[in-house]
């Protein structure tokens, strides 16, 4: 259920083809007023369409090697810790430096660079240029790295760079975390701007290729890690914890797992994660 006709899940069923006997929308309230629906990516897999309708026409989507990147890069807004540096969102904040370096990097080996930064951009705008004009997506962890694993574009992924309290993040902790939000295999997750600055031409068109045929690295689909259907707990191999923290509160992890149980196929999942899943009403 959604609370009104603008809701967002309209435009995304008509953009992406989703049929009624896929998903029907309704409106109305919503059902679990205290869900975090942030969480219930590392449980949900992506939807796929063969093509997207935007502007009145039909694009296929999988296209490669077109000459763009969209670089994701815009952060002006969050908490500010007691000397004045934003630090929610957490995810978004490599330097104005780190960026400028990538931006030389991505012209050096032949691209455009689009920002998408411009926030009166529709959603049928952003998706017909990641479809028509991206090569890969680079970036935070957000809501155009989503938009790539539905068309099935490359992303690079920059890592969260603070925590909760707004202090420097610790690895390997705060490079998982982008990893449970971003369930999807034709992902790379960078340890930091480094490695993707380090990068010749032919080693990013071999990662390309790579992501292209599905060997991201996102530690959910490792060889070991399991999923526990009783109580969705997500174990890797070495015995690292990797359930989101929400699905331990007392009040909105109640009603996610209630959620998660209720509406996807959980007691099918031998081994996280299972991209075959459907959903039907």
């Amino acid at each position: 259920m959604v609370p009104n006709p603008d809701n967002l899940a309209f435009e995304l069923k008509k953009i992406f083809c989703i049929s009624d006997s896929k998903l029907v929308i309704e409106l109305g309230q919503h059902g679990h007023p205290d869900i975090e629906s942030d969480e219930l990516c590392t449980y949900a897999p992506y939807f796929q369409s063969e093509y997207v309708s935007v502007f009145g026409k039909h694009y296929p989507i999988n296209k490669k090697r077109k000459p763009c990147v969209a670089l994701t890069m815009h952060h002006n807004g969050g908490l500010t810790d007691p000397f004045g540096n934003y630090y929610m969102p957490y995810n978004k904040f490599a330097t104005a430096e780190e960026y400028n370096r990538i931006f030389e990097k991505l012209t050096q080996l032949g691209y455009d660079v689009i920002t998408m930064n411009q926030t009166g951009m529709t959603l049928e705008q952003k998706v017909y240029m990641l479809n028509e004009m991206c090569d890969f997506v680079l970036g935070y962890e957000g809501g155009l790295g989503h938009l790539a694993h539905l068309l099935g574009i490359p992303f690079f992924c920059l890592p969260w760079r603070f925590n909760d309290m707004g202090h420097p993040g610790v690895q390997p902790g705060l490079w998982l975390e982008a990893q449970r939000f971003h369930p999807d295999m034709r992902t790379w997750f960078l340890k930091d701007t480094k490695e993707f600055l380090s990068w010749t031409k032919s080693q990013l068109d071999e990662k390309i290729n790579e992501l292209y045929m599905d060997q991201g690295n996102n530690i959910l689909f490792a060889s070991g890690t399991a999923m526990d259907p009783s109580t969705l707990k997500i174990t890797a191999a070495n015995g690292m914890d990797l359930t989101p923290r929400i699905m331990w509160c007392e009040t909105r992890g109640v009603y996610t797992t209630a959620f998660i149980k209720e509406h996807l196929p959980i007691e099918n999942m031998q081994k996280y994660p299972v991209k075959s899943i459907t959903y039907n009403p």
